[in-house]
């Protein structure tokens, strides 16, 4: 777009339905519902798993990736028990016959186990107990055990899935991690249980707002000519496990620049030089939603939803504020047809654990 095009879009733009940071899904928007409506979402359980639910393994495509697909549970990180626990592989007699690693409670045998700590909401905890049988005689049940973060050394709170214990059981060969070697020789016991999978695509509640203020970290960063403003800050949030990103200030420059104006579906592409007027909006890794202005050397100003394909031309200086005590997600919100920012609580044991143990540190 030359700077003819360029005035051109700084006219006023028509009116017309808003389009988010992600293409809109084809549905139709739902009505609004009368009556006062729930606007604080409930917090998320904390929850680590160790076996087939892990990332990339057959439970995790079946399931547990479908409610992160829907914004109704969300990777954390790594870690592992600070507590020493038993884990083994089942034996294909006991049922159910699938190979599957079980964990076995007695505290202070065996060794740290290692897994994948996930938020997820109600019912995506009820459909992984279904998956587990918890309640049933002789399946999973789950209880509370601390968990030490890998990559920063907080200590989390998590449900956990135990196996009840015999002494057939006590006496197999005993790992720290399920490996996908362990996981070449898993049976599942079935194709995918609709009900399980129900649960996990079940609607996701809008938390539409805080409840009691956020803590707020900052983190600041430079780029560089010639890198992608929307790839870098994506990237940044999602290396550092950032759950909710606000943007505090930018100033900098770019030269393409990609912005999708309102009310229209493609994208507008400017060439030139230009100076980032305002760079707005929120990131987790659960998506993004940002608006950006620049200006040209007439101080004619344009603005729309960031895109990739605008980079730096000399700088673009930034400050990120985390928000503390709160994860950004993105569900299908029915009443706009777009996947819309959800603001669920965290639940506060890892933030106070966190703190205990930098109070420890101090004294």
């Amino acid at each position: 777009v030359g700077p003819q095009a360029f005035r051109a879009a700084c006219a006023p733009p028509t009116c017309g339905p808003r389009l988010g940071s992600c293409p809109r899904r084809v549905r139709s928007p739902a009505p609004a519902r009368g009556g006062m409506e729930q606007r604080i979402a409930k917090a998320w359980r904390p929850m680590l798993v160790y076996g087939t639910l892990k990332r990339g393994m057959e439970n995790h495509k079946r399931y547990l990736g479908i409610a992160e697909e829907k914004g109704k549970a969300a990777f954390v990180g790594e870690a592992s028990t600070i507590a020493r626990f038993p884990l083994a592989m089942r034996p294909l007699h006991i049922q159910p016959s699938t190979g599957a690693p079980i964990l076995l409670d007695r505290e202070g045998e065996g060794a740290s186990i290692e897994g994948e700590v996930f938020e997820v909401d109600d019912s995506t905890l009820q459909a992984l107990d279904l998956l587990e049988g918890v309640g049933e005689p002789g399946r999973y049940y789950r209880r509370h055990v601390d968990v030490r973060m890998l990559k920063d050394g907080e200590i989390v709170r998590c449900e956990v899935y135990f196996f009840p214990a015999s002494a057939e059981l006590l006496a197999l060969q005993r790992v720290a991690r399920y490996t996908w070697e362990h996981h070449a020789a898993y049976c599942p016991p079935g194709p995918p249980r609709e009900d399980i999978i129900s649960l996990c695509r079940g609607h996701a509640s809008h938390g539409l707002e805080t409840e009691t203020p956020c803590p707020l970290r900052v983190h600041c960063l430079r780029l560089l000519p010639g890198e992608d403003l929307l790839s870098s800050l994506r990237a940044f949030v999602r290396q550092r496990g950032l759950p909710a990103v606000v943007i505090l200030t930018c100033v900098g420059s770019t030269s393409k620049t990609t912005l999708r104006p309102a009310g229209v579906p493609t994208a507008k592409v400017f060439e030139g030089k230009f100076e980032i007027v305002s760079l707005t909006g929120t990131l987790s890794a659960s998506g993004h939603h940002l608006h950006m202005s620049v200006s040209d050397s007439d101080c004619k100003v344009v603005g729309g939803h960031v895109l990739e394909g605008c980079i730096v031309r000399t700088t673009a200086e930034i400050a990120l504020g985390v928000l503390g005590g709160v994860r950004f997600v993105r569900p299908l919100d029915e009443r706009t047809g777009y996947d819309e920012l959800s603001i669920v609580p965290r639940l506060a044991g890892a933030e106070a654990a966190e703190k205990r143990c930098a109070d420890q540190d101090i004294d």
